[in-house]
């Protein structure tokens, strides 16, 4: 016979001489004494089912059979999922009936429910909007039965009996933020009351309540007192909230109206503590087959500690979904959690099931703090569901100022059956104000309006895999005091006897129309490609990247608009989309060798609001990819602001920059182009400009290391590992003010016996300043603490601007200085103490002391022209020469040594190189060459052939023959013309490197 004939018949038979009985009462949400549905809306009505059969044959229940009150819509239902082993057997929309099953045979054991036993089921229901306040006696009605479909016995139940659930006429939706935060710290509950029922409603929010062992005491509430929301309008109340202790929880939220309350509502989960971390997902109603992405977000909230190790563990998987991991964790773990520091991990899932199997992650981190093992707390991210049918809009966020926005609401279909009618219902009506042309009618799709929303009618419908496009123009949206989210409801129409979908999704509105920026944005321009890498902010959702040829991007995509690759913003295209990822870096090989591009980055949070776009600045980054060929630049690395500082080559491995205050690496790879140039570390920021080059030394006791001693114009003199750009210390005690000039060190490794017996274990690192006043000073530090050594501040110390000099002969520091505070410019310190051992009265030296390797000399270069060189054990002046039409800052760089001689760039666009002629008692002139504005020069010698290297303003490196002449014989270019830096070469591989006025470090073959 027939099931549905069965069922029918046994809802007919008589109650009188069974003794078998059954009860069915509704479950209570978490926190509620009473099961509550919402008039007008899509709710889950939860029903217990027990087996209270009195018979000692213990006879099993494993049917049972609802009938909904009139006027309630039966959307669908599921068993719950902590009794999977039941089915769905029949549904009937019009008779409003869903039966459920025992899916075990009548031979197998455990069949349905045996005595005193229960299970649970899930009503998918929507509740008439026909009263104004709540209504407290709703029951199934006639027609619920129970019975064993395997021996026919049916269950005796009198459903006036039954404890009634209640009807509510009022929908809370409620977000949190911050998510993650520190003990003591304020958080904001943002509560929105949607009134589903006939008339304005008097609505008032309860103090919420935490979920969890994690007090939440409330600071503030506005509006402190009742509101009135009208009927199918939105109320929101702002709560603030302090938590007082540690642990993970969610606030939970009562709205009341005078004889109504609405159900209980939690916001998403919230974590409190020092190592604290908050879940997301992506989708929540995910089609079957469809991959999902979880992100935990891990936040530091002590403002002394740092973790290390921080690594997620793998999630766990609740619901009856399947999910099956396709990637992530990504990244595996962090090396270190700074203060204030926050990290991303991300996962991706394919998930399947059948429609309504409910899928959500559980996530967990762990860390070291000082050697011991700390554990985050587990927290859980919103619940998903399988889905046959949703709804995607156009711009998930607006800003409040916009007017007149079309916002498309696309419905896609993956169920057995074509929609052939679509209902939007009106959002929150006082905030979304609908444009005389309201919905918008297309192909065979008619629309009409009433009361409730606008419905599209067609009769092809949606197919079954289709989706469709339904538009609405809003004219404009009411101004909230913080970002607000409203739920945008849809019901789906397959057919008359079929039942109703709904689907909805949630449109933000905006207080604040932009996300923070991205950090530290820098790219690599190679033949054919462009990798981009960047540091994602906190508040980050995802990234758009826009690209444009020879200008910066003019148009900044608009907040709460999804875009796709490919699309053109005024004069860019969007190159790259990601949503929803940890992701930091891109490369775009869809780019022409030789082309000059601009890339602008925009972070975009969760409600798609999108950054400035101004990293580095709001021209962002300028790249030119070339081929690997003669004359071209092997890689660029642009950093967009200044990089003209001379780089610090690391023979064979990589070479060190600065611009602005951070300080960079790049990695040199001689076997693999696709690698060379790779960032070495994220830029590392000092707390002011970096003012001049920096030596990269290894360390006392830390073998095959090297680092990175570095100083800035705030005066913060620091040690960096020139490996990972960690911070070995930094001294913000010694109120040095601007340091401008190249630090030096004296290392033990290469130290004399004197040295030695000074210090026996101490590597020195000596900084001197270059203030407007007479306090400038020269400090020796150790280079494994940055604790002061000796201190020189004799009162009358000129502003250092050139590198010193470190003799380590004779254990003399020659310090160089500016006139004016006094014309002893030039002073001769013992390095073991900081005593003065000599003044020299030479005229401003603006530029460093160096010493000519050949002769043995201390070469001197002076603002007016002049060029000394000294004796090392007397200090005496061995020779001057006066550079023919000198004047004041005749140079641009200081005298570089080469052979006995020297090579100058000076300011009149000269290179002129100067040599000790054959009974000579001092370097003469022996060529001249021109060059405009040319940078310092530097020289190499490949195969006994010297040249030298200088950048010049037209943004070309010039190579000049040493022994012709200075006769130029090979060029090469960065970019348009522009100042160069000063170049260096690292002679392992035969690289000359050289930072550019535009923000580029880049890396040439040589010779040219």
């Amino acid at each position: 016979m027939n099931v549905r004939i069965l069922a029918l018949l046994a809802a007919l038979l008589p109650a009188v001489g069974f003794s078998q009985t059954w009860t069915v009462r509704p479950v209570p949400a978490a926190g509620d004494t009473v099961a509550r549905v919402v008039m007008d809306d899509a709710s889950e009505l939860v029903v217990e089912v027990t087996n209270t059969t009195a018979a000692t044959n213990n006879a099993r229940l494993s049917e049972v059979s609802f009938v909904l009150p009139t006027g309630y819509q039966l959307l669908g239902g599921l068993p719950a999922d902590e009794n999977p082993n039941w089915k769905i057997e029949y549904i009937d929309s019009n008779e409003r009936r869903i039966t459920f099953q025992s899916t075990k045979g009548c031979v197998d054991n455990g069949r349905g429910l045996a005595r005193n036993e229960s299970a649970r089921f899930v009503l998918n229901v929507v509740a008439p909007a026909n009263r104004s306040t709540d209504n407290t006696t709703e029951r199934l009605v006639a027609g619920t039965y129970a019975r064993d479909q395997c021996d026919g016995t049916s269950y005796n139940y009198n459903i006036n009996n039954m404890t009634a659930w209640t009807r509510a006429i009022l929908a809370t939706n409620v977000t949190l933020a911050p998510r993650v935060l520190a003990v003591n710290d304020t958080t904001a509950v943002r509560v929105v009351v949607e009134n589903r029922g006939t008339g304005t409603a008097s609505v008032t929010v309860d103090n919420p309540t935490s979920t969890s062992g994690a007090p939440l005491t409330t600071v503030s509430k506005v509006p402190s007192t009742n509101v009135s929301v009208a009927a199918r309008a939105a109320g929101v109340v702002a709560v603030n909230l302090r938590a007082t202790a540690a642990g993970a929880g969610a606030a939970r939220v009562r709205a009341r109206a005078t004889s109504a309350n609405a159900p209980l509502a939690d916001s998403p989960m919230a974590d409190v503590g020092t190592l604290v971390a908050a879940a997301d997902m992506d989708i929540v109603d995910a089609f079957a087959g469809d991959q999902v992405t979880l992100r935990l977000t891990v936040f530091n909230t002590s403002s002394t500690n740092t973790y290390t190790q921080v690594r997620p563990r793998a999630p766990v998987l609740l619901g009856r979904a399947t999910a099956t991991l396709v990637s992530g964790p990504s990244p595996d773990s962090v090396a270190q959690l700074a203060p204030g520091a926050s990290a991303q991990f991300t996962w991706r899932y394919q998930v399947s099931g059948t429609p309504g199997a409910s899928y959500q992650f559980q996530a967990q981190v762990d860390g070291t703090l000082n050697g011991s093992a700390v554990a985050g707390d587990a927290v859980t991210a919103r619940k998903g569901r399988i889905v046959e049918h949703r709804v995607r809009l156009s711009q998930e966020s607006v800003s409040t100022a916009a007017t007149g926005v079309t916002v498309a609401y696309t419905v896609q279909n993956r169920g057995a059956l074509p929609i052939y009618m679509v209902t939007l219902f009106k959002p929150a009506v006082n905030y979304f104000a609908v444009a005389a042309s309201g919905p918008q009618a297309f192909g065979d799709w008619v629309v009409s309006t009433d009361a409730a929303g606008y419905t599209w009618e067609s009769d092809s419908g949606i197919p079954v895999g289709g989706e469709a496009t339904f538009r609405i123009t809003y004219s404009g949206f009411s101004a909230v005091t913080a970002d607000t989210p409203f739920r945008h409801r849809l019901e789906l129409n397959q057919g008359w006897n079929d039942p109703r979908i709904r689907v909805e999704a949630t449109m933000t509105l905006l207080a604040v129309t932009t996300s923070p920026d991205v950090a530290r944005l820098t790219g690599v321009a190679r033949d054919g490609s462009v990798t981009l890498t960047w540091d994602n902010p906190f508040n980050h959702g995802g990234t758009l990247v826009l690209r444009s040829v020879g200008a910066t991007p003019t148009i900044a995509p608009t907040s709460g608009m999804r875009y796709a690759v490919g699309d053109v913003l005024g004069n860019a295209t969007v190159v790259s989309v990601d949503e929803f990822s940890s992701a930091s870096s891109m490369t775009d090989t869809a780019v022409t060798n030789g082309t000059t591009y601009y890339y602008r980055v925009f972070n975009a949070d969760d409600e798609l609001r999108y950054g400035p776009g101004n990293q580095p600045t709001s021209v962002g980054l300028v790249v030119t990819p070339r081929a690997r060929v003669a004359g071209n630049p092997l890689w660029c690395y642009s950093v967009g602001l200044e990089a003209a500082q001379q780089p610090v080559t690391e023979l064979g491995v990589g070479i060190f920059g600065s611009f602005n205050d951070s300080l960079v690496g790049v990695l040199t790879n001689s076997v693999n182009p696709s690698a060379d140039g790779a960032e070495r570390f994220r830029p590392v920021k000092l707390s002011a400009k970096i003012g001049t080059r920096f030596p990269v030394v290894p360390l006392l006791g830390r073998p095959g290391q090297q680092w990175i001693v570095v100083g800035d114009q705030a005066g913060v003199p620091a040690v960096i590992n020139a490996a990972t750009g960690d911070l070995l210390w930094k001294n913000t005690t010694l109120g040095l003010g601007n340091i401008s000039s190249f630090p030096v060190t004296q290392l033990l490794d290469y130290a004399n016996p004197e040295y030695r017996t000074k210090y026996s274990n101490v590597d020195l690192a000596i900084f001197a300043t270059r203030n407007a006043s007479a306090q400038n000073q020269v400090v020796a530090l150790n280079a494994a603490t940055g604790a002061l050594i000796w201190r020189y501040r004799p009162g009358d110390l000129g502003m250092v601007s050139g590198g010193m000099l470190v003799d380590y002969t004779t254990n003399r520091l020659y310090v160089p200085t500016t006139a004016g505070t006094s014309t002893a410019t030039l002073r001769v310190l013992n390095s073991l103490t900081g005593a003065e051992v000599a003044r020299l009265s030479l005229g401003d030296l603006e530029f460093g002391v160096v010493r000519n390797a050949t002769s043995n000399q201390i070469l001197v270069t002076a603002n007016d022209g002049k060029v000394y060189g000294l004796n090392p054990s007397t200090y005496a002046i061995a020779w001057t020469v006066q550079v023919a039409g000198a004047s004041q800052r005749t140079f641009a760089f200081f005298a570089r040594p080469q052979g006995r001689g020297f090579v100058v760039s000076r300011t009149n666009n000269t290179v002129e190189h100067y040599e000790f002629k054959e009974g000579g008692t001092r370097p003469e002139l022996v060529w001249t060459a021109n060059i405009v504005k040319p940078s310092g020069p530097f020289t190499l010698n490949v195969n006994g052939v010297p040249r030298v290297y200088v950048g010049s303003a037209d943004g070309k490196i010039h190579q000049l023959e040493l022994l012709n002449n200075g006769l130029e014989t090979g060029q090469v270019t960065v970019g348009p013309a522009q100042i160069m830096g000063v170049p260096t070469v690292d002679h392992t591989v035969g690289r000359l490197h050289v930072g550019t006025a535009d923000g580029r470090i880049c890396a040439f073959p040589v010779p040219f």
